[in-house]
């Protein structure tokens, strides 16, 4: 992928064309969605198309800038700009994968801004912070943005966005997270102003183990888990081990710490005195690839269900020295949604776009961010409709609106106190452009199925 700042040369005859006819690769597998009538409340902000439309912060009647950062925000010049923030990690644990979902959510926006933008506003993302995935360094930069933007297009981290949470209520400030944390689902916890989009961790938990009993080419019977406390890890290790209840599975060892405690050593270490059929970890991907190598090297290949933090393309290209392991089909993972390659209307969009910006590559990374922002994009268009795109009605347009991804991912009704459990199941595959090839769509397994998901979060 070409560096941020040097995809500022658009050909923009060329994305006109894209957004007329999107074409592109297709998938192994397409997978059908069956779209749930849609019927607004009259407490919906989209209900009724307003005449006039109140403004507050973050929203412009001057045009938005026609670049930020070097890359071009395809806005609109007749028209004013809504102001999105950025909270992201460019030095920290994800500092790699951090410019990979900027670039995805900023290509996103310059593709709504070319096609028609939010009512009479185009959108852009301001400058990202980086929080360098610090809570406190994410309290900071949300004070730094807060008084220039009308919503946040990506608070990245569980934790993270949990600490500013508060902040966020009283300043009537939503944010699209990046994170899949069960939680965002319910209003007694994000207090209706986290956009989820995609599966939550817990749902991918449950679903990655049925599936992997219904697919391995071995019979499981013990597993271990490890991941990252009071983040993404504690949420997947619930789902896995309420499915390996369920299932009658034992659960040899289970390594959960935070983060900056999680030991490599101690993780190998537990799979060479403790081995089991098959592992489901839920770290980042420098650990992953720690932890891979040091049992391979200790002659152990248990078979393993990756959550989707955890893996990188760069895993399975040539020239790493891991390749052949990842590529081996002992290796498995949850996917965020569709990758790259699949065959929906929203993904033709994006491959069309990425393409029209001489963006060369197809990372997960860059579908996540992409795809984080269809969400906010209908919640800002409600609210527009609504004729109030003030903070309060963005807030209020969010607590109860249908959105869609154009087949990304499921049609979801924002409020609904209720977690999606469709997940995205994917193996490693170097002579793919994602890195991965897509082995099962919309998968709701018997546990997932049966959850009661209206209990409330898993963890």
């Amino acid at each position: 992928m070409k560096p941020l700042r040097k995809q500022g040369i658009i050909l923009f005859t060329v994305l006109a064309l894209v957004l007329v006819a999107c074409g592109g690769d297709t998938a192994e597998e397409t997978v059908e969605e069956a779209t749930p009538e849609v019927v607004e409340t009259l407490d919906s902000p989209a209900v009724t198309t307003a005449s006039t439309v109140d403004t507050g912060v973050g929203i412009t009647s001057d045009p938005c800038p026609s670049e930020v950062g070097g890359v071009p925000t395809g806005a609109d010049p007749s028209k004013g700009c809504i102001y999105l923030g950025l909270l992201n990690d460019y030095t920290g644990p994800y500092g790699p994968l951090g410019p990979a979902l900027e670039t995805g959510q900023r290509a996103f926006w310059l593709w709504a801004n070319q096609s028609g933008g939010v009512g009479d506003y185009s959108v852009a993302i301001v400058e990202g912070y980086d929080t360098g995935y610090n809570p406190q360094k994410h309290l900071e930069g949300y004070n730094a943005q807060k008084d220039n933007v009308a919503a946040i297009a990506m608070s990245l981290g569980t934790p993270q966005t949990l600490f500013i949470l508060d902040e966020m209520d009283k300043d009537n400030l939503i944010a699209a997270p990046m994170s899949w944390y069960s939680g965002w689902s319910y209003k007694s916890v994000d207090k209706g102003l986290v956009i989820e989009f995609g599966a939550a961790y817990c749902a991918d938990g449950m679903n990655s183990v049925d599936w992997a009993l219904a697919n391995y080419p071995v019979d499981v019977k013990t597993i271990g888990i490890m991941g990252y406390a009071g983040d993404y890890g504690g949420d997947y290790a619930k789902g896995v081990k309420a499915a390996a209840e369920a299932n009658g599975l034992t659960v040899a060892w289970e390594y959960v710490v935070p983060s900056p405690e999680f030991d490599v050593a101690q993780a190998v270490g537990l799979m060479v005195t403790q081995p089991v059929d098959a592992y489901f970890p839920a770290v980042g991907p420098g650990h992953m690839a720690q932890v891979a190598g040091g049992a391979f090297q200790q002659g152990l290949t248990p078979l393993s269900m990756m959550a989707a933090p955890s893996f990188n393309d760069a895993f399975v290209r040539e020239g790493f020295a891991l390749a052949p392991l990842f590529n081996s089909g002992s290796m498995y993972l949850m996917a965020f949604v569709g990758p790259y390659e699949m065959d929906t209307p929203g993904h033709a969009t994006m491959r069309g776009t990425f393409q029209a910006m001489g963006i060369d590559s197809a990372n997960t990374f860059l579908v996540a961010g992409w795809a984080s922002q269809h969400h906010l994009k209908g919640v800002l268009e409600a609210a527009a409709k609504g004729g109030d795109l003030t903070r309060a009605g963005i807030r209020r347009a969010a607590a109860n609106v249908y959105v869609d991804s154009d087949g990304m991912m499921p049609t979801r009704e924002l409020g609904q106190n209720r977690a999606d459990a469709e997940s995205f199941i994917a193996i490693p595959d170097g002579t793919i452009g994602s890195g991965v090839r897509l082995l099962a769509g919309n998968y709701v397994g018997p546990t997932a199925g049966s959850h009661d998901w209206e209990s409330g979060p898993c963890s």
